[in-house]
């Protein structure tokens, strides 16, 4: 395997975008489409690609962090996940090659940690361990196990309705009996954007939370703009007001992810976020997704009981989101 930093160019960055759609792992944390909506002073990129007989045969996003012991390898600070992306077909032997010459790379250019965080297994085309086992063959740990909570929606919406615990069904049929609807917006605009933004930063203010949120209205402008489809946007009236929103990312042909809930906790009685969330699995299921993903409910593996119970209540199931750690 032969391992080379992306050239700093259109046609370079292209061909790894592809690579990215057509991979087994890949999401769109790995597109340098998405991680170029970061300013360039944010972080010091260090995106490496592996050739297999001059054949693009796995990229694998990073930055290079400073400010630990050492200088650290860390596959993304500016996304969810990260790690190395593979084609459709992996063998061991390859997994471990490819592992190889990422610890010989980056042990070459003094670096002292690899921090990488894989996509969860529904993420996979075709899902397999290889990668990890690979992993830990090389002498990797687990330096975080953080669970997410991800709903299968392999199922028209009858069937969906009816795999929901009966007070989740009976809170749906309340929201729509109180003339709730929900509205689904492809790239939603900057207007729509402030709806759901104004409602997050209004709950998080009355649940105590002192840090921003990860992206800044801005922020998600310009991910819109640079990524036309990847957003989807639910938004929840009432005697049209807006009372609860959801800001979706599509991660990849399987799998849609919730990354901001939100909702006025004046309505809460009316149960928005309920109706707004089962009709999120129905519109995933429609448009030909497997998976939602709620996101992780667990803070440095630690578990929000509240949080995994509620999304428990859509059906979710528990699914590991790995960083794996090397001292080099």
């Amino acid at each position: 395997m032969r391992i080379e930093r992306l050239k700093d160019d259109a046609q370079a960055r292209f061909c790894w975008d592809e690579f990215v759609s057509e991979s087994n792992n890949g999401t769109v944390f790995h597109k340098q489409q998405f991680l170029g909506y970061h300013p360039e002073e944010r972080f010091e990129d260090h995106h490496l690609a592996v050739y297999k007989r001059d054949r693009l045969y796995a990229v694998i996003t990073g930055a290079i962090v400073e400010n630990r012991d050492a200088k650290a390898f860390v596959s993304h600070p500016g996304a969810s996940y990260g790690g190395v992306v593979l084609g459709s077909h992996c063998r061991f032997e390859d997994a471990a090659a490819v592992i190889t010459a990422l610890v010989t790379y980056l042990r070459e250019t003094d670096t002292g940690v690899i921090d990488l965080t894989l996509p969860p297994a529904p993420y996979y085309q075709v899902p397999h361990q290889t990668l990890e086992y690979a992993l830990v063959s090389a002498g990797f740990q687990y330096r975080k196990r953080e669970l997410t909570s991800v709903v299968a929606i392999d199922a028209g919406p009858d069937s969906l309705y009816a795999r929901l615990p009966k007070k989740t069904r009976a809170d749906v049929r309340q929201a729509q009996k109180l003339g709730l609807g929900v509205n689904w917006i492809d790239d939603p605009s900057d207007d729509e954007l402030s709806v759901m933004y104004d409602m997050l930063l209004e709950n998080r203010e009355e649940l105590g939370l002192l840090t921003p949120p990860a992206h800044t209205i801005e922020e998600l402008g310009r991910i819109r703009d640079q990524l036309p489809g990847m957003l989807l946007m639910g938004l929840v009236r009432s005697e049209d007001r807006p009372v609860a929103s959801t800001l979706v990312f599509r991660c990849n042909s399987r799998v849609l992810l919730t990354f901001y809930i939100c909702h006025k906790s004046a309505a809460r009685d009316s149960h928005p976020v309920h109706l707004m969330l089962h009709g999120l699995l129905c519109e995933g299921a429609k448009q030909g997704y497997r998976y939602v993903d709620f996101g992780i409910s667990t803070v440095q593996m630690k578990p929000l009981y509240s949080l995994i119970k509620f999304k428990e209540s859509f059906g979710a199931q528990g699914f590991f989101r790995d960083t794996f750690e090397k001292h080099i």
